[in-house]
């Protein structure tokens, strides 16, 4: 997995790399599976996330405001709690 993330991080960082090229003969010589070299070659994000086993999910929650009466801030101004 490092490989693949040093890969990427190189690419990031490299604009040599932009061109079709380059970017093709890096892929080639890196230490990755043929099926990751494959997704990258064919810019296949979601074949990628898979051989990595990439989870993107995001969870967030609205939480309503509990009024205090001791409260000095305006509940309308602020009516959510946002938790992420």
């Amino acid at each position: 997995m490092s490989n693949i993330i040093q890969l990427l991080e190189r690419m990031g960082q490299d604009a040599s790399l932009q061109t079709e090229t380059n970017f093709e003969q890096a892929i080639a010589e890196s230490a990755l599976t043929e099926s990751l070299k494959q997704a990258l070659i064919n810019k296949d994000d979601i074949s990628l996330k898979r051989e990595l086993d990439v989870c993107p999910d995001v969870v967030c929650i609205l939480l309503a405001h509990e009024e205090d009466d001791d409260d000095d801030t305006d509940s309308e101004s602020t009516p959510f709690s946002i938790v992420a």
